[in-house]
């Protein structure tokens, strides 16, 4: 086989580990999230009333997933994935550290409700999947 065919056995082979590795972490969620609608209690709001056992088996699934499904998701990506993966992650984690502080100083100062972390942690997911995409569609 040539260079330039390795090189691209190189690239099929790092694609499918990264495709699973994205399928896993997708599954693992989704395990979590279907058991914990399943085990909530009836007429609750979201999660609310799950048995605690449960509360542990999901928190130690998703800390497991979380941490071994980033490891090979770094593993299976270049530095320039990598770059815009970093890039993406900065500017939400700004988002949430300047949203939160606000929020919070609003509702102390009784301008608006509580914050609402279920709120927080989508609006950073989707200031990161957006700043990504930026990234990634930009010429």
């Amino acid at each position: 086989m040539d260079e330039a065919g390795i090189g691209v056995a190189a690239a099929r082979a790092r694609r499918r580990k990264l495709i699973w590795t994205i399928a896993a972490l997708m599954g693992a969620g989704a395990g979590v999230g279907f058991f914990s609608a399943l085990l909530e209690a009836e007429g609750g709001g979201f999660l609310e009333g799950i048995p605690p056992a449960w509360a542990i088996a999901a928190s130690i699934i998703t800390v497991l997933a979380m941490t071994i499904g980033s490891w090979r998701y770094h593993l299976a990506t270049d530095e320039l994935e990598r770059r815009d993966g970093m890039w993406s992650s900065a500017v939400a984690l700004n988002l949430f550290f300047v949203g939160y502080a606000v929020w919070y100083l609003w509702w102390k100062g009784g301008l608006v409700p509580e914050p609402n972390h279920e709120v927080m942690v989508v609006a950073t997911f989707a200031a990161a999947m957006l700043a990504y995409l930026y990234k990634k569609l930009r010429p």
